[in-house]
């Protein structure tokens, strides 16, 4: 996002090729569904055998603890 962020404190471009298809789409075009986010990198946590599927507050803490850096969780389904 910063490459995109212009001198001017405006984006100059919002396309961006998108992983999904490779098309290349602009960022206001999407559709998104809360809550969404933009990171440069993503943690990603499995366990098949843990009876929560989400991450609880306490262990957030944790994450963020490591890290030294707050964290939000977005669940994805694919």
């Amino acid at each position: 996002m910063a490459a995109r962020y212009g001198r001017g404190r405006t984006f100059t471009s919002l396309d961006r090729q998108v992983p999904c298809c490779a098309a290349t789409v602009a960022l206001d075009s999407l559709r998104y569904d809360w809550p969404v986010g933009f990171a440069r990198f993503e943690i990603c946590v499995t366990n098949p055998v843990r009876a929560a599927y989400e991450l609880d507050t306490a262990e957030l803490g944790a994450v963020a603890a490591l890290l030294g850096h707050p964290v939000t969780q977005i669940l994805a389904h694919y």
